[in-house]
């Protein structure tokens, strides 16, 4: 199945990539300044997902799979964040 793996963030640079333990490119899917890209996934697989964000303190941001939100918040004082999770 194709789903859309989008990014909601006003100001800064991302970088997101989607993964299964039997699939992994180690290419990042979602690349600044690429706010959206069609992903494939396969129903019997388990997937995860990684991030990086850079920007400035208070800064929102929203990461999407079509319309399930796997991350949202804010950017630190750091004006670095990391994340991952699963699918």
């Amino acid at each position: 199945m194709t789903k859309t793996l989008m990014i909601d963030m006003s100001d800064g640079k991302w970088m997101v990539d989607v993964f299964s333990q039997a699939n992994d490119s180690g290419v990042y899917d979602l690349i600044f300044p690429n706010t959206s890209t069609q992903v494939s996934l396969k129903e019997s697989e388990l997937y995860g997902f990684r991030y990086s964000l850079n920007a400035k303190q208070g800064t929102a941001f929203r990461i999407l799979l079509d319309d399930i939100v796997l991350a949202e918040g804010e950017i630190d004082k750091t004006e670095m964040l990391t994340g991952n999770g699963v699918l």
